[in-house]
């Protein structure tokens, strides 16, 4: 936005036309603020047309299109959904309050608009202008007469209406509801007819009158008075003498009334804007008796809007304008172009002005708020310095010194000799209890002045070096002196008091300190904070932003407070202070004046200071780095805000545009739902702030500076329910939110039927895994079991085959040599001698058994154990005459075994090398293990005699069981065991296991499941 001209003027406002406007409160201390757009910001041009919709969006029409703007930006209107409008040439809008936008269009036809979509109404008549009447029913002035929309559809108003013929100029409601009609071709003779509300027959007022439309009230109303103004006397036609009201007319003019009661006045000759107050004769307005601005809008294109700005369009831009309490000191051009200004009050509400700048002279001024002028008494002012002292004097900034102004006539002071030229970095000013004088020249130092002596620091030592930007004396004589990175010094007599940042302060450089009585108000580049009984309280704002930079402090006789910070002027009344000083929480609200309002820059931060004060008659006084502008309290009364509209614009779901509406159903497997919003203040859309939350996923409130669109991602299925709200320009949230609910629909398997079969599949596998496990464990106790029971089994064939046999044989043989002691002794002897051979072997074979029952602990690999086996073997039946060597092969690389299954095949193994020893007599026994990669071999070979055929046909020999407990060892870990042997040629025997159940970290799923099912 460019502000192009910005005029401020004195008005005084009056309650003429009291019966229409009594609920307007005036100001009688206004001044008019003045922002123009072109098509360098954006605006279109030939704007014919204005209207403000319910959501706050101003509209504008012409023949380039349809617009919409937000305060700061410009937007063409392009139909979102794939609707389009009848046409680019707009000549006429109408916002309901019910909702949406009608629009009527040069050559005929209308469209209405509504949350984005379009519905049209073709219509070959040009459409010149809309109205509404009190039942929501639509009337349209048209080339070809009268129109009115009801029932869904457009019917002419023809004969038995005794309605105009021909064009239609203009048509307005007055606050009774009666319809005026102004019939005729643009700019020529009009004919007045009205219909009154309730009935169904036009009737003629006046005929011919020379006028450019209807004056309108700021509700969009034609304003009446009681009796026919001079205009209708000449005029021709008649009436049915029943009127209670005219419409008020001017020749050659159309007009609009303000909320603040002052008249806006276009005329067909000269192209000029004309305001005055209803109290003045503005039947006779002109530009020499009224403020005038130099261009003129098109005839249907002024509005005013909600919060009280008045609108026009013309060919060449918009143009809006606002009143502003605070008024702007025109400055002579002495001291126009200056950016600092210091203020001091002096007696009967005059102020001292001291104007310098970087590049240009100082110059003294004193005003009472009209232009100030030159002083007559100059005395070389060096510098912007200006302070009042408690008796009435000022001191100001000299050439190496400073001047004192006592009444008339200026005194030098010279400086302390240290710094005696330097003057011109004189800061703050500020007296104590016993008259001394303590004055800060920024990095150089505090002195105290007193009986024409300087002090450094006053004699305080205590007191911290660093510059001192601000100095108060309070009402109880207390001296305040704020330093630069957070300091602040309090002088209570002779006792000095430091503060800072473990105190509770968290201002920055101090720069304003201010209040009436023992509570203090200390401001700084970082906030405000009040001291109050010994102790700091930080205060907070609704926008934080307002308490930044704050130069300046006034607190007024009822308790408010007045702040000059960098965001802009802020009042905030004793109320809200009560309530934030009660609560350390509290936030607190004001009205915030800011660029909008007509100031014309931000205070400065360094000097001069303080950078606002309170005159002798009451008025303040902001210095800004432009200007000086000033507002009376006491005249003064906060304008009411409205509240910002905020709607909910759209909703898009990966990138798929929605309609807002009361419910929205996105698909399946939805990524993103973006969410667009606007609250609208055309007065000062910079200021609104926003907070939003979606309730099923934001714990708290997201508050945020600008309406950017919302993204959610990655949003499960479910109901949604997102809501914003606005805060108005003074920081108050309103009550009001907007809404946009919608919903995620599931993807089939998001479903709840699927996610229960889904359970109940789980529940059911789950089910059968554990009885597989249980199945699993049951064999494995199972084989356990059944391995003792063959263990046993064995053992007992074992000892019945050897050692009970050789005991039972050896007893029978000492049996007959006891019998045959007596008879035939030799005999007796041998026999004996046999039992004892016998005992001998009943002990081999038992040490044999025993030997069969020591099973080593399978640890270690496999083929470590077969070796530690054979050895032992070897060693047992060598002893016993046998000579057979052993040893152990393996081929291929050594693989860690399952221990289950090493166990068992190391059971098999031991058990060949065993029968090997003991019955092939060989003289060679080897073992083998070949780890292959699909398979695990053991091969245990002899060069003996060899096995039996018929043994191996039956699979064992008579009376003895150890082959068939190999074989069921092989068939229960799934392996085979095979037999080659022939008489004389030696055995060999192969046990041959699946890698996939052997080798350990190498079972496959087939493997594990194979071995996990597998039965007995």
């Amino acid at each position: 936005m460019r502000l192009s001209r910005i005029g401020f003027f004195l008005i005084a406002t009056c309650a003429a036309f009291s019966s229409l406007y009594a609920e307007t409160q005036h100001s009688t201390s206004l001044q008019v603020g003045h922002d123009y757009w072109t098509s360098k910001d954006g605006a279109p041009g030939d704007i014919q047309t204005l209207a403000q919709t319910n959501d706050g969006f101003l509209w504008l029409g012409g023949p380039s299109g349809l617009f919409r703007f937000d305060g700061t930006r410009f937007e063409r209107f392009k139909p979102p959904f794939g609707d389009q409008l009848l046409s680019t040439n707009v000549m006429c809008l109408l916002a309901p309050p019910s909702g949406g936008l009608w629009i009527g269009y040069t050559f005929g036809g209308f469209s209405f608009l509504e949350n984005g979509h379009v519905r049209n109404y073709a219509l070959e008549v040009p459409v010149r202008y809309l109205a509404r009447d009190r039942n929501g029913i639509l009337w349209a002035a048209t080339a070809s007469g009268l129109w009115r929309f009801e029932d869904t559809q457009w019917q002419q108003v023809g004969a038995e209406w005794n309605a105009p013929t021909g064009a239609v100029f203009q048509i307005a409601f007055d606050s009774e509801g009666t319809l005026w009609v102004l019939a005729g071709v643009d700019f020529g003779a009009l004919d007045l007819s009205y219909l009154k509300a309730g009935t169904k027959q036009f009737r003629t007022a006046a005929k011919s009158l020379l006028v450019l439309g209807f004056t309108f009230n700021a509700d969009g109303q034609a304003v009446t008075e009681p009796e026919p103004g001079s205009l209708f006397s000449g005029s021709s036609g008649h009436s049915d003498g029943q009127l209670s009201a005219w419409p008020v007319l001017r020749k050659d003019s159309h007009q609009i009334i303000d909320r603040n009661n002052s008249v806006w006045v276009v005329p067909r000759s000269p192209a000029v804007v004309m305001r005055l107050s209803l109290k003045d004769h503005w039947h006779d307005a002109r530009p020499g008796n009224s403020e005038a601005w130099d261009f003129s809008p098109f005839p249907f294109a002024k509005l005013i809007d909600r919060e009280g700005n008045i609108w026009f369009g013309e060919i060449k831009g918009l143009h809006r304008f606002w009143y502003s309490p605070v008024h702007k000191l025109e400055l002579p051009k002495t001291a126009a172009e200056n950016t600092s200004f210091a203020l001091a009050p002096d007696d009967h509400g005059f102020i001292w002005m001291s104007v310098g700048g970087w590049y240009t002279s100082s110059v003294l001024l004193r005003t009472s708020g009209g232009s100030p002028e030159p002083e007559t008494i100059t005395a070389g002012i060096n510098g912007p310095f200006a302070h009042r002292s408690p008796d009435g004097t000022f001191w100001f900034i000299g050439k190496d010194c400073l001047l004192h102004l006592v009444g008339r006539k200026f005194v030098q002071v010279s400086l302390p000799p240290e710094i005696a030229s330097q003057a011109a970095f004189l800061q703050a000013i500020t007296e104590d209890q016993r008259g001394g004088m303590w004055v800060s020249f920024k990095h150089y130092g505090l002195y105290r002045l007193a009986d024409g002596g300087w002090t450094r620091d006053g004699g305080y030592d205590e007191l911290p070096k660093t510059n001192v930007l601000a100095e108060f004396t309070d009402s109880v004589g207390r001296v305040w002196l704020g330093y630069i990175r957070n300091q602040l010094a309090l002088l209570d007599g002779d006792h000095v008091r430091l503060f800072g940042s473990v105190d509770g302060l968290r201002l920055g450089n101090i720069t304003a300190i201010s209040g009436r009585g023992p509570r203090i108000w200390i401001g700084g580049e970082f906030g405000l904070v009040q001291f109050d009984n010994g102790h700091f309280q930080n205060i907070r704002a609704v926008n934080d932003e307002w308490l930044r930079g704050i130069s300046g402090i006034v607190e007024t006789s009822n308790g408010d407070l007045w702040l000059n910070g960098l965001s802009g002027i802020f009042h905030i009344s004793r109320a809200e202070i009560a309530a934030a000083t009660g609560n350390t929480a509290y936030r607190l609200k004001g009205e915030h004046l800011s660029r909008r309002d007509g100031l014309p820059g931000v205070p400065t931060q360094l000097n001069p200071l303080p950078t606002a004060i309170e005159g002798t008659d009451g008025r303040l006084w902001f210095a800004l780095q432009n200007g000086v502008v000033w507002l009376d309290p006491a005249t003064y009364s906060e304008h009411r805000v409205a509240p910002a509209a905020i709607t909910v614009e759209s909703v898009s779901a990966d990138d798929k545009g929605y309609a807002p509406a009361s419910s929205l159903a996105f698909p399946p497997r939805t990524s993103s739902v973006l969410i667009s919003y606007a609250a609208v203040s055309l007065s000062d859309p910079e200021a609104i702030r926003f907070r939003y939350k979606l309730q099923e996923t934001d714990e708290d409130w997201h508050e945020v500076a600008t309406a950017s669109p919302v993204t959610y991602r990655n949003l499960p299925p479910g109901s949604y329910h997102f809501n914003v709200t606005a805060s108005d320009t003074n920081g108050i949230w309103s009550d009001n939110a907007a809404t946009a609910d919608f919903a995620i629909l599931p993807a089939f398997y998001q479903t709840l039927w699927f996610r229960s079969l889904g359970a109940l599949t789980f529940v059911v596998l789950l089910a059968g895994l554990y009885r597989l496990r249980l199945k699993h464990l049951t064999h494995q106790y199972n084989i356990r079991l059944e391995e003792r029971v063959n263990e046993r089994t064995r053992i007992a064939r074992e000892l019945h085959d050897t050692l009970l046999q050789s005991s039972q044989a050896s007893l029978i043989q000492m049996q007959v040599a006891r019998n045959l002691f007596s008879r035939r002794p030799e005999q007796a002897v041998e026999n004996l001698d046999s039992a004892i051979d016998m005992a001998a072997g009943a002990i081999a074979e038992g040490r044999d058994a025993i030997q069969h029952l020591r099973v080593p602990a399978a640890q270690g690999d496999l083929p470590n154990l077969l070796s530690i086996t054979g050895q032992e073997l070897a060693r047992s039946h060598g002893t016993a005459g046998s000579s057979a060597t052993f040893r152990v092969l393996v081929e291929g690389e050594k693989r860690e075994l399952e221990a289950l299954l090493q166990d068992e095949i190391y059971r098999i193994a031991s058990e060949l090398l065993r029968n090997a020893f003991q019955h092939a007599e060989a003289s060679q026994i080897e073992a083998e293990v070949r780890y292959e990669r699909r398979f695990l071999r053991v091969h245990v070979r002899d060069d003996g005699k060899g096995i039996d055929p018929e043994i191996l046909n039956e699979g064992r020999r008579a009376g003895h069981w150890g082959l068939p407990g190999m074989h069921e060892r092989a068939k229960r870990i799934g392996g085979q065991l095979d037999f080659w042997s022939e008489a004389g040629q030696g055995t060999e025997v192969q046990l041959t296991v699946s890698a996939s159940v052997a080798y350990r970290g190498r079972l496959s799923r087939a493997g594990i499941f194979r071995y996990f099912l597998r039965g007995n």
